[in-house]
């Protein structure tokens, strides 16, 4: 796959983030917000904009066989993980909304809970009133994922500015998953400042990168290649041409 060489984008200064203003994250699962949006997240606090945070999976599947983790407790510690990773990038607890769509089931465009969905999410942007909004890439390739982007792309924006960020696109992508030209601007920021931020936050999902849940074989566990990706002093994001 011909991926776009972010390294031949020019790397936009922090302090360019000033001018985001109030910001919502869109994170289809408990860990993509850090991943995909830890640096931005960060800078964004440093230099005293607001952050909200939306959860939109209730994270059940990641280890969908563990007797010792059931489905409800799973769910309350993935959500536990989140405010603590929050926490770390100095988002308040109140600022984070958790709206506990089934995992691998976020509402997507044709469902028959797709509408309602996207009035809830209409109803959540009006109350924030974000000038810009992140969410996953349109193509990102995880159903939950391009759910995110179906339901913000049917939502009220209120004219915020888009920005999308690619998790999976690397990893599971194919050519058909890119951008094209007329969808979106490549964009690269400088977040080596508070890259150690990041790194922290992204321990908090210890469910995720650890063997915390030990007594599911077939539990998701992301790969120390997947994670070093994302461990760069810079963050990569697609400008929505919406």
């Amino acid at each position: 796959m011909q991926e776009i060489n972010f390294e031949n984008i020019p790397l936009a200064p922090e302090q360019c983030v000033t001018g985001f203003g109030t910001t919502l994250i869109m994170a289809p699962h408990a860990d993509d917000e850090s991943l995909g949006c830890g640096g931005v997240i960060s800078l964004l606090r440093k230099y005293g904009q607001s952050v909200y945070i939306v959860l939109l999976s209730d994270g059940t599947l990641s280890h969908p066989n563990s007797r010792e983790y059931p489905s409800e407790k799973l769910r309350d510690l993935r959500e536990k993980e989140l405010l603590d990773a929050a926490k770390v990038l100095n988002v308040d607890a109140d600022h984070i909304i958790f709206c506990r769509f089934k995992d691998r089931s976020v509402p997507s465009s044709g469902s028959e809970e797709f509408e309602e969905a996207v009035r809830k999410i209409s109803r959540m942007i009006a109350l924030i009133k974000p000038q810009s909004i992140f969410v996953p890439w349109r193509r990102d390739p995880h159903p939950d994922h391009k759910a995110a982007f179906q339901l913000l792309e049917a939502s009220q924006t209120f004219n915020a500015k888009i920005y999308e960020y690619p998790i999976w696109l690397s990893e599971l992508g194919n050519e058909n998953d890119l951008p094209k030209p007329d969808e979106a601007m490549p964009f690269r920021l400088n977040i080596s400042s508070v890259l150690h931020k990041k790194l922290e936050a992204f321990a908090m999902h210890r469910s995720q990168i650890t063997d915390l849940i030990s007594d599911d074989p077939e539990g998701f566990k992301l790969s120390e290649n997947m994670l070093n990706r994302f461990k760069v002093p810079y963050e990569t994001f697609y400008i929505s041409k919406l």
